[in-house]
């Protein structure tokens, strides 16, 4: 869930995504936004670059799929449930990602990981945690990041992104026992 250019963008099949809106769109209706936690489509951006996060339970335990486009279609940084992902910039793979997404003991919160590496070996690997925090009423979504490459973020100090709940729902959830 980077920045957009700190390296890239931040962090969700895009094309799923797309694929939800569209149904919600051409059933007429809003996709049923509520205070379900963490679980549901969740997105943050303006006109130049779209986030998505979705996330759902798996058990005791959580998956999230990252998707970022910007509107040239220059950028993207797409996941599958299984963590694994990639970034592009113009049509060319810039880094293999991996997510991780756990909960932290002492907080109760979801924490995503993600570990780059580098398609051309003189770009930098990159690491970064980020705390994910739903606010109250369900519909806000907090992503602060408290480590990236090392360097550990105080509270006060820490980045921060929200997100806005799109649906409760995902697009093509995941398939059972893992995978894409």
């Amino acid at each position: 869930m980077r920045e957009a250019p700190h390296h890239a963008v931040t962090v969700a099949g895009i094309a799923g995504m797309v694929l939800s809106a569209a149904l919600v769109a051409g059933c007429g209706g809003k996709a049923k936004v509520t205070d379900t936690g963490y679980a549901g489509t969740w997105t943050q951006g303006n006109e130049r670059i779209r986030s998505t996060l979705a996330i759902v339970r798996d058990g005791t335990s959580w998956r999230t799929r990252v998707g970022v486009r910007s509107a040239d279609r220059s950028f993207a940084i797409l996941s599958g449930w299984d963590g694994r992902g990639e970034e592009d910039q113009d049509g060319a793979k810039t880094y293999d990602l991996v997510f991780r997404t756990d909960t932290d003991e002492a907080t109760g919160h979801l924490r995503v990981t993600c570990e780059g590496s580098p398609a051309d070996p003189a770009r930098k690997p990159f690491h970064y945690v980020d705390e994910l925090r739903v606010e109250p009423g369900g519909i806000k979504l907090s992503a602060f990041t408290v480590e990236r490459d090392g360097q550990r973020f105080e509270p006060d100090a820490r980045p921060r992104r929200e997100y806005e709940k799109v649906s409760d729902a995902v697009a093509e959830p995941p398939p059972e026992g893992g995978g894409r």
